[in-house]
């Protein structure tokens, strides 16, 4: 590709919504090739010498589309299929399970997720499960329902027992990210105390002045000892599937609450079922779970647990940041320093942009 050329990105999933201004002078700088596949092996075909994919220099997925018609997942056998003039993949939301990057890499190949769009978001979602796994909103709002009629509220003996307030409780978290530091910051604005287990231990500007003597546990057991609230925050890799089991449920303080907005994977279901069955944990609260979009049962049909659809970064103003972040990998890539901003991957030679 010679320097003058634009480069051929392929767009993947629906329009850009939020950030128009950004796309009109996206539109400027690349020549735009729609995905228009419907399967796997339609993708495939149109990767194939002379295909409409074929001189791809890049991958534009800025928002996800219907399943029939969005991205497949990028597995070796579809990754081999890739014209060697593909350097880049640039896709929205934090999470890229299924996505094999290391395959990536070793083709040449960044791929880049959309990390820092949702922090705000889930951040203030998973502060909302905090408190509604500590005061049962969720049971207390269906018996507000159930009472049509009702000369006075009789709620309050059903929750006082086992509501408790934030308010000097211990916030364990697992995985001290940018999105786990932005919900220690909201809890300790209601009066929780921070400690976590982490892959990296953040430093002293982060933990002793943002998070005002956040206290690191190097292992995961100690730290679920102390925690009146365990929140899961991190990636969900073969180290962090099931992190929290049976076993690790037996580590943990009685009465301790439950908070996931990482990834369903991370948490055996059934385990925390049977959990809240039994009084280990009094109350959970998940934006996540481990076989979406089916809940299990059993977390279903227990109120003092809030569920939501994993909503985590539903709102204008993520979606506005993926799809801007998703341009800006590309822009950085072919129009800056030839380095993504998101990287998830080692690409272990840098081939030339050309």
């Amino acid at each position: 590709m010679e320097s003058t050329s634009k480069p051929s990105i392929l767009f993947v999933g629906r329009p850009i919504r939020y950030a128009t201004s950004q796309w009109q002078q996206f539109q400027q700088n690349f020549t735009i090739i729609p995905y228009t596949s419907r399967s796997k092996a339609e993708f495939i075909a149109g990767l194939q010498p002379g295909g409409p994919y074929s001189t791809i220099n890049g991958i534009l997925r800025p928002a996800i589309s219907e399943p029939q018609i969005d991205l497949p997942l990028l597995d070796k056998e579809l990754i081999s299929h890739l014209p060697s003039s593909c350097k880049i993949i640039s896709s929205v939301n934090h999470g890229y399970d299924g996505m094999d990057t290391e395959e990536l890499g070793r083709r040449g190949i960044w791929y880049c997720n959309g990390a820092g769009a949702a922090n705000d978001s889930t951040a203030d979602i998973a502060l909302f499960l905090i408190l509604a796994a500590f005061r049962y909103t969720t049971f207390s709002e269906s018996r507000l329902r159930e009472m049509r009629g009702a000369k006075y509220f009789a709620v309050e003996g059903d929750v006082v027992p086992y509501s408790n307030t934030t308010r000097n409780r211990i916030l364990g978290v697992v995985g001290m990210g940018k999105i786990g530091v932005e919900i220690s910051l909201r809890a300790r604005a209601f009066g929780m105390r921070i400690h976590y287990y982490s892959r990296t231990r953040r430093g002293k500007d982060i933990e002793e002045g943002l998070l005002g003597g956040a206290v690191y546990h190097d292992s995961l057991k100690g730290m679920l000892a102390v925690a009146d609230c365990v929140l899961l925050a991190c990636p969900h890799t073969p180290e962090t599937h099931h992190v929290l089991n049976r076993e690790t449920f037996g580590m943990m303080k009685k009465g301790v609450r439950i908070v996931n907005i990482a990834r369903g994977k991370c948490v055996d279901e059934e385990a925390l079922a049977t959990a809240i069955e039994d009084g280990t944990v009094a109350g959970a609260g998940l934006d996540v779970y481990h076989d979406e979009p089916v809940v299990n049962p059993r977390l279903l049909d227990n109120k003092r647990i809030t569920l939501l659809p994993h909503m985590g970064g539903a709102c204008v103003d993520t979606h506005e940041n993926f799809e801007r972040i998703a341009m800006d990998n590309l822009e950085a890539y072919f129009l800056g320093d030839g380095k993504p901003i998101t990287p998830v991957n080692h690409v272990e030679s840098l081939i030339s942009r050309g």
